[in-house]
């Protein structure tokens, strides 16, 4: 056989050359599939990175909707809750009765109750008016014979209402003397009837129903001023003004005796709202101050300062004080030392289940299982505090009470160590713990109530003012806008008629020619004679039918 060595040197070149291709394409294959695999970790990163972003996004999308629920119901919803059974409850009726909810009552009378005694009014000043016939109507339409008398009326009577300003001429009688001694020289004329401001137009009673309009009523200055206008008065602004800032300085003595008595108290119901000051300070550039209120059994003080900082319930109550405040949580309360405890209002927690239940469809069931608890410890100390206190029943509706605090703190928890806790749930839990101390004060101290209503309450009639007139024009009426607001909810408190004490303080005033009276003790409620009480009693006692 002959081998040509030419051909075969010719195959192993192609061969060789195949080889290398091949280890080329394979390469580029390798450096291929590297990249599509890095490719592949780059877009799950991608992934992970957007299902991050959706869940933060969902997340975000969940909050505002339940923001606006939130806004939705405070500003279109009602302020109250609906007289019906919660979500996820059958209705009455459904169900067993024992347990099932009470069913939903409209207002009003209800058909098979009993009936009401009309009131009756024989308090009031009463003005008897005889109707008869005409002259031409006492005989017989038919014979013409005449009527005669029948012994008895038939009465009615009906109510009237009558506003009017009078003016009040004083004729001061002038006598000259007849004798010759000469003790007496000159004309001798009547004294001067009693005046709250001197050279002042108007009188105590006209004062009184202006405060009574502007700080009780909650009605604006330039209103009462049309008021007055229907009845005939022309009268400025500027002139009811200038006698209110005289009025202040009357009243300022008393406001300083309230708040002394505030001070003396061991247990305060505290709160604060804003409050408009028009005036421009050098330690204030904006116009917004607050409104703080501080409620005791005897007194309600407001306070208004430029401020929302501890120093102001510390400066009101002093260093040294001691007791409780019933208050919201606010983190002010909680600087005021540690001789000063803090009772949370449990009806703000039960709010913030209530606001997650509305917000949170799918937390409704959580949420009023939590609402229902609550409720059920306000039921259970209602039932304690109704008892003697030291009594047997008292002792067993006290272990009662322990027992269920017990429980749900054993609940919240429970409920808290759970990693896949909602964060909805988690920061109103963790609210919870944060504050269980003084929410649970209660417990120990009877006396403390659950909730910080009494406060909130007092706080309402100054904000419709703030809703009418906006706020306060100067520091001066501010200062006398606090004061009125206290004398007129400590009275209220007291039971004592505002009008009636405001008219007796006032003529003391003016006796005493314009200055506090002398004996200004005996006007505090708390000094007040038996008399006194039960002739300014408020509200006034209806005799029965």
């Amino acid at each position: 056989m002959v081998i040509d060595v030419g051909q075969r040197t010719c195959r192993c070149t192609e061969l060789g050359e195949q080889a290398q291709y091949w280890k080329a394409q394979h390469a580029r294959a390798v450096e291929r599939e590297a990249g599509w695999k890095q490719r592949a970790l780059d877009l799950e990163k991608v992934v992970r990175q957007q299902e991050t972003l959706i869940e933060q996004l969902t997340a975000r999308v969940e909050t505002l909707t339940a923001e606006v629920r939130r806004l939705r119901q405070q500003v279109f919803g009602r302020k109250a809750e609906p007289l019906q059974p919660p979500i996820g409850e059958p209705p009455p009726g459904d169900g067993p009765s024992c347990g099932s909810p009470k069913a939903a009552q409209g207002r009003g009378q209800k058909p098979g109750g009993p009936g009401h005694a009309r009131k009756t009014h024989e308090g009031l000043p009463t003005q008897e008016i005889v109707h008869e016939l005409a002259e031409q109507e006492r005989c017989c339409p038919r014979c013409r014979k005449p009527f005669v008398g029948f012994p008895g009326t038939e009465d009615s009577e009906e109510i009237d209402w009558q506003v009017k300003v009078v003016r009040r001429l004083h004729r001061r009688m002038r006598y000259r003397p007849t004798c010759d001694c000469q003790e007496v020289s000159g004309i001798v004329t009547a004294p001067c009837p009693d005046k709250l401001i001197a050279k002042g137009l108007f009188s105590v009673g006209f004062w009184v129903r202006v405060l009574l309009e502007k700080f009780l009523f909650q009605r604006p200055l330039y209103r009462v001023i049309q008021v007055l206008s229907l009845e005939g008065l022309e009268v400025s602004e500027g002139t009811l003004t200038g006698g209110l800032w005289r009025i202040a300085e009357l009243l300022q003595p008393m406001y300083a005796q309230v708040l002394q008595r505030n001070r003396s108290s061991q247990h305060w119901h505290w709160d604060e709202t804003r409050w408009m000051v028009f005036e421009q300070t050098e330690e204030k550039e904006s116009y917004r101050w607050w409104l703080w209120v501080s409620v005791t059994s005897e007194t309600c003080v407001y306070l208004l300062e430029p401020s929302r900082s501890a120093q102001v319930p510390r400066k009101h109550l002093g260093e040294e004080a001691q007791g409780v405040i019933s208050a919201d949580r606010y983190a002010v309360y909680r600087k005021l030392g540690e001789k000063i405890r803090v009772a949370f209002c449990w009806a703000h927690v039960r709010r913030d289940f209530l606001e997650v239940g509305r917000g949170y469809p799918k937390l409704k069931g959580w949420a009023q299982a939590w609402v229902r608890g609550i409720d059920e410890l306000f039921s259970q100390n209602r039932k304690r505090l109704q008892a003697t206190s030291g009594s047997e029943v008292f002792c067993q509706e006290d272990r009662t009470l322990r027992g269920a605090v017990a429980a749900m703190a054993d609940l919240w928890q429970r409920e808290l160590s759970n990693p896949a806790l909602h964060p909805v749930q988690r920061k109103v839990l963790e609210s919870l713990r944060r504050h269980w101390e003084g929410l649970t004060l209660f417990v120990e101290h009877p006396k403390i109530p659950m909730d910080n209503n009494e406060a909130e309450r007092r706080l309402r009639n100054p904000v419709i003012g703030r809703k009418n007139y906006y706020g306060s024009g100067s520091v001066w009426s501010a200062t006398l806008t606090a004061m009125l607001f206290t004398l007129f909810q400590t009275l209220l408190i007291n039971h004592i008629d505002p009008k009636q004490w405001l008219q007796a303080y006032f003529e003391a005033c003016a006796r005493n020619r314009g200055n506090p009276p002398d004996q200004m003790q005996t006007f505090l409620p708390w000094n007040l004679s038996e008399e006194h009480k039960a002739a300014w009693r408020y509200p006034k006692p209806n005799p029965s039918p």
